[in-house]
């Protein structure tokens, strides 16, 4: 799972696998385990440390020995999304969930009338043999549901519309 992290000048594209945690093709020494609900005990190296993580959306609030930093996190989804052309923070966008690819409607976790938070997965979308699980762009409530489990839809397709 790639994850790419970035914090003012400073960007980190981490990639976690059974092996372990590499980051431009290095191994790094780095283990997490959680410690309380926005708490996770951080070993790099071999030195511990405990860290608060405020995850809201696509960004996070980090901290760690009394110092807080804000950081923008990208998921393997949204990478994939915007190698696909598909920015997920345009503002004209920010009701609508399109198909960012072309693929087949797996489940619709939402039904017209359900509010929903920024984040919450609306569709899950097979697409080039992965589960995608499409997220709402911001709060709202569902208007339309465009998608039904089964059907296959193409890049662009309207899937779901949100109203304020």
């Amino acid at each position: 799972m790639a994850l790419d992290v970035r914090s003012g000048d400073h960007h980190l594209l981490l990639d976690r696998t059974a092996a372990g945690v590499t980051s431009a093709g290095e191994r790094l020494d780095v283990r997490t385990s959680p410690v309380g609900p926005h708490a996770r005990l951080v070993v790099v190296d071999g030195r511990p440390t405990v860290a608060t993580v405020e995850r809201t959306g696509k960004t996070a609030r980090v901290t760690i020995g009394g110092h807080t930093v804000e950081v923008a996190i990208r998921t393997e989804t949204d990478l994939l999304l915007e190698r696909f052309g598909m920015d997920t923070a345009d503002a004209s966008a920010e009701r609508e969930v399109r198909a960012p690819m072309p693929g087949l409607v797996l489940r619709v976790l939402a039904a017209v009338g359900e509010a929903v938070e920024a984040g919450q997965g609306l569709v899950v979308l097979e697409a080039m043999k992965m589960e995608n699980e499409l997220k709402a762009p911001a709060a709202g409530v569902v208007a339309a549901v465009h998608a039904a489990p089964g059907a296959a839809v193409s890049k662009g397709d309207l899937l779901v519309e949100l109203a304020p």
